[in-house]
C-alpha cells in the first residue's frame, strides 16, 4: 500500500489501462458473497454481469476498462466526494451515470417515506441508515469506496494528539453531528467525561436553534482556523488535506470516528433491474486502479492506493459499538419536534378556570401554550389548529388552521404563532368538536411527516365531543387506526383543562396512536402538564 499523492481537488487523472502482460493480478474487492447478494437485488442479469466481470478473470479486462456500458443512472454522493466520482466515471466513458452532490438528509427523508430516490447512493458514513427505518432496505453494493479519519486541526500552529488537550481550549469548534459525521468524534469523546459532555451542551443548543450558519461546515471551520489563526475543531482528514494542509492536523490518541463511504443501491428492485448494466459498470470503474489514484489525490485513504498526501498516518478507531451507541443518544437528544397544537375554542373555554377565579380556561391554556412555544428550540416545527363545533362555533368548520406548520426559526413564524394564540379568544363560541378534529389533525399530520423528527398532535380541550354529525368515539379510533402508518409514526398528545375534560375519550385517542393523555385540573398544573407533554418523545 504506498503512493504519494497532491492534496488538489482537481480533475482526477484520466483512467489509463495498463498493457495487460504487465499489469500484476489484483483481487477484486466486489467478493463472490457480495455479488450473491447484488443478484438477490437486481436479478439474474447483473448476476451475469458482475460475475463476469469481477469475479471469472479476477481482474477488469483491458477492454472492459474502455467501455461503459448501461442506460441513464443517477448517483448521488457526499459532497466532499462527488467531484471526484464525477471525474472518475466521466474519464471511465461513463456519461450515463449523473452524479449530484447530496447533502444526507435529502436522501434519508425519501428513503424513510418510500419517495424519489437515486439509483445509487454514496454517503460520508454507513451510520446515517441509523437515524431512520427506511422503506426499502438499500444493497450494499460496496461497504467502503474509501475512507478518511477524523483529524483534530488547530489553527495556532500547535499539534493536538488527544481529545483531553481539544476540550482544554475555549475556542473549539463544532460541527452538527445530525448533518456532518465528521462532528460525531468529538461527541464521543466528550460523551465519556461529564465535565466534557457539559462543554458540549452549548453546541447542542446552538444546533437547536435551527439558526442559519449555526454549525458551519468542516470547510467552513477549517476557513475560520486558517483566518484567525487561532481554535480548534475536528474534520475529516480529507477536508484537512484538500482544504487546509497547512495547518497541523492528528489523529486523536483516545480513538477516533473513520468514515467509510458505502455505495448503497438505493433503486427499488424494479429499477434495479433496469439499470443492472450501469451498476455493474459502477462497480467495475470503482474497482479500478486508477479510481483509487483518483481518490487519494483527492484526499481519501483507499486499498490500493494507501494515503493521500499529507496525512496523519496510523489511527485507532473506536469501537463501533461505542460509535452506534452515541449516535443513536445524540439523535434523540437533537431529534426536533414537528408538531399540530389544537386548542379548543368552545364556548365552555370561556368559563373560568376554577370556582371564584378570575382566568378563563382558555386564558390559562394560552399562556402555558406561550410559554412553552417560548421554551421550544428553533427546529421545531408548530403550527396551530383551533377547533369548536360548526353550528355555533366561530371557525366557519369544525376546526380551521390557523398556522401552518414551519420551523420556529423559519421567518417570524415564533411571532405569528404568539399572535394567533393571543387571538383566540375573539374565536371563542359553540360546542367541542374534538373527533372530528382529532382524526382531521392526526391525518395532516401523517401526511406531512418528517421521519428526522419526533412527530405529534396537541390536543387541547376542556370537554367532551358534542357534534352531532361527527363520529363517535369507537368508531374514531378504527379511523385512527386506520389512517395510521408504521412508517410515519405521529402520537396524539390529549391535554385535558379542568376534570370536566372527557379523560377517556382523550385516552382513547392516545392508545391508538401510542401516545398519552393528561389532565390539569388546576391553572397552575396546565404548565407542568405541557411540559411533560412535549417533552414525550
Amino acid at each position: 500500500m504506498s503512493g504519494k499523492a497532491g492534496s488538489s481537488t482537481s480533475k482526477a487523472l484520466a483512467i489509463i489501462e495498463p498493457e495487460p502482460p504487465t499489469e500484476p493480478t489484483k483481487e477484486p474487492r466486489f467478493s463472490r458473497e457480495t455479488v450473491g447478494v447484488v443478484a438477490g437485488a437486481v436479478g439474474v442479469l447483473a448476476l451475469c454481469l458482475l460475475a463476469t466481470a469481477l469475479v471469472a478473470s479476477g481482474k477488469p479486462s483491458a477492454e472492459a476498462s474502455r467501455t461503459c456500458g448501461g442506460p441513464q443512472m443517477t448517483l448521488a454522493a457526499a459532497p466532499e466526494a462527488a467531484t471526484v466520482v464525477r471525474d472518475i466515471l466521466e474519464d471511465a466513458g461513463c456519461s450515463q451515470i449523473e452524479v449530484k452532490a447530496t447533502a444526507a438528509d435529502k436522501v434519508l427523508t425519501p428513503m424513510a417515506l418510500g419517495g424519489e430516490l437515486p439509483d445509487v447512493w454514496i454517503p460520508d458514513s454507513s451510520l446515517w441508515l441509523e437515524r431512520i427505518r427506511p422503506a426499502v432496505e438499500p444493497v450494499t453494493l460496496r461497504e467502503s469506496m474509501a475512507s478518511s479519519p477524523v483529524v483534530l486541526v488547530s489553527g495556532d500552529g500547535l499539534t493536538r494528539t488527544s481529545y483531553a488537550e481539544v476540550f482544554a481550549e475555549d475556542d473549539l469548534l463544532l460541527g452538527d453531528p445530525q448533518r456532518m459525521m465528521s462532528a460525531l468524534g468529538t461527541v464521543v469523546a466528550g460523551q465519556a467525561k461529564p465535565k466534557n459532555a457539559a462543554k458540549l451542551e452549548p453546541y447542542a443548543e446552538r444546533i437547536r436553534s435551527g439558526a442559519e450558519g449555526a454549525t458551519p461546515t468542516d470547510s467552513g471551520r477549517l476557513a475560520e482556523l486558517r483566518t484567525v489563526s487561532s481554535g480548534v475543531t475536528a474534520t475529516s482528514e480529507q477536508q484537512w488535506s484538500t482544504y487546509a494542509p497547512m495547518l497541523k492536523a492528528s489523529a486523536p490518541k483516545e480513538g477516533t470516528v473513520v468514515l467509510d463511504f458505502p455505495v448503497l443501491i438505493t433503486a427499488d428492485s424494479s429499477r434495479r433491474n433496469t439499470v443492472a448494466a450501469s451498476i455493474t459498470s459502477l462497480a467495475r470503474v470503482l474497482d479500478s486502479g486508477a479510481a483509487d489514484t483518483a481518490l487519494t489525490q483527492a484526499g481519501f485513504r483507499t486499498a490500493g492506493a494507501g494515503k493521500p498526501s499529507p496525512n496523519v498516518g496510523t489511527f485507532t478507531e473506536v469501537d463501533a459499538a461505542t460509535v452506534s451507541k452515541t449516535v443513536s443518544e445524540w439523535n434523540a437528544r437533537l431529534r426536533p419536534t414537528r408538531g399540530i397544537a389544537a386548542i379548543d375554542v368552545s364556548g365552555s373555554m370561556a368559563f373560568p378556570a376554577a370556582s371564584g377565579s378570575a382566568t378563563t380556561r382558555l386564558e390559562f391554556t394560552q399562556a402555558a401554550a406561550s410559554e412553552g412555544l417560548e421554551q421550544l428550540p428553533g427546529n421545531a416545527a408548530i403550527g396551530l389548529w383551533a377547533f369548536s363545533e360548526e353550528t355555533e362555533g366561530k371557525l366557519d368548520g369544525d376546526y380551521s388552521v390557523l398556522v401552518p406548520t414551519r420551523p420556529l426559526a423559519s421567518g417570524n413564524q415564533r411571532k405569528v404563532l404568539e399572535k394567533e394564540i393571543a387571538g383566540l379568544t375573539a374565536r371563542t363560541g359553540g360546542g367541542t368538536a374534538l373527533h372530528d378534529t382529532a382524526l382531521a389533525a392526526y391525518q395532516a399530520a401523517v401526511a406531512s411527516y418528517d421521519p428526522l423528527a419526533s412527530n405529534a398532535v396537541l390536543l387541547f380541550t376542556d370537554g367532551t365531543n358534542d357534534d352531532p354529525d361527527s363520529v363517535d368515539l369507537a368508531g374514531l379510533v378504527r379511523e385512527l387506526e386506520a389512517a395510521s402508518d408504521p412508517q410515519r409514526p405521529v402520537r396524539v398528545i390529549g391535554v385535558g383543562i379542568t376534570a370536566d375534560a372527557d379523560l377517556g375519550a382523550l385516552q382513547a385517542i392516545a392508545e391508538a396512536t401510542d401516545g398519552a393523555a393528561y389532565v390539569a385540573e388546576r391553572p397552575e398544573d396546565v404548565g407542568p402538564v405541557l411540559e411533560q407533554a412535549i417533552g414525550q418523545r
